[in-house]
Formats: structure tokens, sequence, C-alpha cells
């Protein structure tokens, strides 16, 4: 069933329906919020506080998209909790310091694979977590909603409440600015 559907049975009394949104979207949405902001038990707070928010608010939703509908509500209450916080914004970055954090953000490979296949695996989504982490907010932000939320343009476009066109050169900005890292990165592993 489509996310208006479930939605809408929702609205009309039906409990499940309103389960089945939660597992479509819980694992997206927490990895997000965990991304920014690095601990675990106010993440899982936050979490519960969105999905308060669409409860509270679904009646009042219009037909646009569910999904950039409740990424956008998580963006502004872990926002919010920041400005109360007064928390420094510029220390924020996807985590991958552990185990546990890593396999918050990425499925583990399945066990029955190489052993050195997956530590290189593992070894280069590391390093691709660590150059992330070196972006700015802003493009760190894109680049999680598009790759590891798995939201369109559009939907990113809608959550940051920016144009399609400026949203479409910041993601070519913080692509270039990666490429830059990761090569430095190289190019300092090879002078060793």
């Amino acid at each position: 069933m489509d996310d208006k559907s479930l939605i809408e049975e929702y609205l009309n009394g039906n409990e499940d329906a309103f389960k089945e949104l939660y597992e479509k979207y819980k694992l997206n949405l927490f990895n997000f919020i965990y991304s920014m902001i690095r601990d675990e038990e106010t993440a899982n707070d936050i979490f519960q506080d969105v999905f308060i928010k669409v409860i509270d608010n679904l009646r009042n939703y219009k037909d646009i998209n569910f999904k950039a509908w409740i990424f956008k509500i998580a963006r502004n209450t872990v926002l919010d909790y920041l400005k109360s916080a007064k928390t420094n914004a510029k220390n924020l970055y996807i985590s991958i310091d552990d185990d546990e954090n890593f396999r918050a953000i990425e499925n583990i490979v399945s066990s029955d694979e190489n052993p050195e296949k997956i530590f290189f695996s593992n070894y280069q989504k590391q390093e691709l977590y660590k150059a992330i982490a070196m972006l700015s907010d802003d493009y760190r932000e894109i680049i999680y909603l598009k790759h590891f939320s798995d939201l369109s343009f559009i939907e990113i476009s809608a959550i940051l409440n920016v144009p399609i066109g400026t949203l479409l050169s910041r993601f070519k900005r913080a692509i270039d600015k990666l490429s830059i890292i990761l090569e430095d990165k190289s190019k300092k592993q090879s002078e060793r």
C-alpha cells in the first residue's frame, strides 16, 4: 500500500496502517537523526518526538510527498534541539568510530564473503565516512540525505526548503569537495 493510502487508513482508525508507515521509515529516519546528533539516547528521544509530531499533524498533512514531509519534521526537530542545547553544529559528523555506529549507518556485509574482501570494503567505507565528516554541515547533510536516506533531489529540496537548482549546485560542490578530500587522502597514503 502506498503512503497516501496508509495515511487515509490510519486517519480512519486503522492503527496497523501507521505501524506500517513507521516500519517503512524508522531506520533511515533514525540514521539521519543520529548522524546529526551523534548521541544514541538523544537521537532516540528526537526520533520519538518526530513520530509524535507526525501523529499530531497527520490530519493537517497535505497531499505532498510523505517521505519528504517526515524528513523535514526530523530535520527541524534536530535543529530545534541543537539551538536549545546551544550545541556547536560545526562538531557534527557521521560517526564511524565504533562498530555499533558503523552498523547503524550501513548494513554489515554478509559473513559468507571472503574476509579480505570484507575488510577492504569496510576500510573503503570508513575512509568515505571520514571524508564526509570533513565536509561542511550543509554539504554533509545533502550527501547524507541523497545517498544514505535514498531521497530524490525533489524530496531533499522540499526538506531543506531550497530551490532545486540551488540544491543541485550544492550537491555538485559537495561531490567535488569530497573528491578532493579523498584524492588528498589517497596521495598522503601512497607517500607513506
